[in-house]
């Protein structure tokens, strides 16, 4: 009898022990979670901002090309006959993707189209490339300052 008495009382202490145990880890696991999703969280971010398309008007755009920056217009060559930016690689947007290779990944690309959604397609595109230094000028040619 005594010794049935210890071995409920041992078993007894077993499962006591066994649930502090638990109830320990499961306080780890609920501090540890905050910390995933944080880490989840600022890489989706990281991402994001890699990814984003970098939007600038057109008197950065002439800065930067004063500065050596390559314009590249994407509009169909019927459309130059309005005018285009100083010095721009003119390639349409339906071939930029054969053409990609034309140009350079060490330049900052200051891209342009007409209106703006091309060259913001166009940009996306550069950046799926492997292109990092990408700008789509707001406004298109529409928006280039006349003098």
């Amino acid at each position: 009898m005594k010794r049935l008495m210890l071995i409920a009382v041992s078993a007894l202490f077993m499962m006591a022990g066994c649930e502090e145990n638990k109830s320990e880890k499961a306080a780890d696991v609920k501090t540890a979670a905050p910390a995933v999703v944080n880490q989840t969280v600022s890489a989706t971010q990281q991402v994001a901002e890699q990814n984003a398309i970098k939007s600038i008007d057109w008197n950065k755009a002439l800065e930067m090309n004063a500065a050596g920056a390559v314009f590249v217009d994407v509009r169909n060559p019927p459309e130059l006959n309005e005018g285009y930016a100083p010095n721009a690689v003119n390639i349409p947007l339906p071939e930029l993707k054969q053409r990609v290779g034309e140009l350079p990944k060490d330049k900052d690309l200051l891209i342009y189209c007409r209106s703006g959604r091309r060259s913001e397609a166009a940009t996306r595109i550069l950046m799926e490339q492997g292109y990092d230094r990408v700008y789509n000028v707001l406004g298109g040619y529409l928006a280039f300052p006349k003098k």
